[in-house]
């Protein structure tokens, strides 16, 4: 009995230090500054942008051997190899003064949030499913989720003034925040297992939801498509917002306090979202935030200025209201029985979107300036929306009623 006391009481513990660990892997001091620190070791905006690609292609790569890894080995073990993963990253992107070498950084990155991804919710659920709580597991993966957000943004707010004072802190105390975090692990204890989650190849997923999509399903892959247009392009606004800054002379100083105003926001959008949840489609929602997007890159774009800031600010926002949407619409039009497939063949498209954006719009600036960046995101929004709007409204050659 007293065992088993202690046991509950460790489990109940792994649901604060899951809490933590979140906490830690999101105190990257350095983010808001990296475009300026690839500058001080040589690099462009456009190196900084292959290397983002490479992180990507990792994270795709990674996402079945790593979700395997997890399931045959200790969680826990998983959560502290992939923070060591990320202290060697960091330190690699903070020695490196080569673009092979902060590509090869970067790649380390992407195999740690891989070995992360999926490892920390499937350990939160087995916890509480030891507890008999398990019905506590959306509310408290959201929490985690919410309170990694806010880590972000504090942590962009320090990054900033960091950078000001000494160009190297903000990366040392990154790795710091991820050795507090491998300590945090070893806090663990590893639950017993009640969930196996499937590790398909992605690649197979998508090929079977394409299948899906040709046969009579066609307003999935128009949502497919809106969803991966919309958040690969948030992610190039939120990138495109330091060379903007660096464009308008603003000093590094304000370029965490901007990145933790837009984090903030995002985080505000993720928690108050549902509010309008019943007053508007999910879709019709989506295609608004679209056209928002549109609207705020040519803004941007054509008329620069310290007036345009706020705008770059808003896509994570925008990322916020609009995920929980696009779940929402998958789960409204597909049985439980595709469901995870289907998600996961929409992650990858917007993976596989990134990569092609950030190798475009990074030698687009070298070409013509982060201007001409925003106006090709612009464009490739604009025409994601239309094609994402014709598959939905089309379906089998009738015209559906955008839900």
């Amino acid at each position: 009995m007293i065992q088993q006391e202690n046991y509950h009481h460790k489990l109940r513990r792994n649901i604060t230090l899951l809490h933590w660990h979140g906490i830690l892997l999101g105190l990257v001091f350095v983010l808001p500054v990296l475009v300026p620190f690839y500058q001080d070791r040589g690099l462009g905006f456009r190196e900084f942008m292959i290397g983002e690609a490479v992180f990507s292609a990792v994270m795709i790569l990674m996402e079945v051997p790593s979700g395997w890894l997890s399931d045959v080995w200790k969680r826990r073990h998983t959560l502290t190899l992939a923070a060591c993963t990320h202290m060697i990253g960091w330190t690699m992107l903070w020695q490196a003064d080569t673009f092979m070498m902060t590509v090869a950084a970067q790649g380390m990155l992407g195999v740690g949030v891989a070995l992360v991804s999926g490892t920390n919710s499937a350990m939160l659920y087995d916890s509480l499913q030891e507890l008999g709580r398990a019905d506590e597991f959306r509310r408290q993966e959201g929490k985690r989720h919410a309170v990694m957000l806010y880590a972000v943004g504090v942590s962009s707010l320090a990054g900033g003034v960091l950078y000001h004072w000494y160009p190297d802190l903000p990366v040392i105390l990154t790795i710091g925040a991820c050795f507090a975090a491998l300590l945090v692990t070893l806090l663990m204890v590893e639950p017993g297992r009640h969930k196996v989650d499937a590790h398909n190849n992605p690649f197979v997923d998508m090929a079977q939801t394409v299948a899906y999509a040709i046969h009579g399903h066609r307003e999935i892959a128009g949502i497919i498509i809106l969803s991966a247009v919309l958040f690969a392009s948030t992610k190039m606004l939120m990138w495109s917002q330091q060379p903007y800054y660096i464009m308008l002379d603003v000093p590094e100083i304000w370029f965490g306090v901007f990145a933790a105003i837009g984090f903030f926001m995002g985080g505000l959008g993720g928690h108050f979202g549902h509010l309008i949840d019943g007053r508007f489609g999910n879709i019709a929602v989506l295609l608004v935030f679209m056209a928002v997007m549109v609207v705020f890159c040519l803004t941007a774009a054509l008329w620069p200025g310290h007036h345009a800031i706020p705008l770059l600010l808003a896509g994570s926002t925008i990322f916020g209201f609009a995920a929980p949407r696009v779940q929402a619409a998958i789960n409204r039009r597909v049985d439980g029985s595709r469901r995870a497939t289907i998600l996961s063949a929409a992650s990858l498209t917007v993976h596989l979107l990134a990569i092609q954006l950030f190798v475009l719009l990074g030698w687009a600036d070298d070409h013509g300036g982060i201007t001409l960046a925003l106006t090709i995101l612009a464009g490739v929004v604009a025409g994601g929306a239309g094609v994402g709007l014709l598959l939905i409204r089309h379906i089998n050659g009738t015209r559906e009623k955008v839900a």
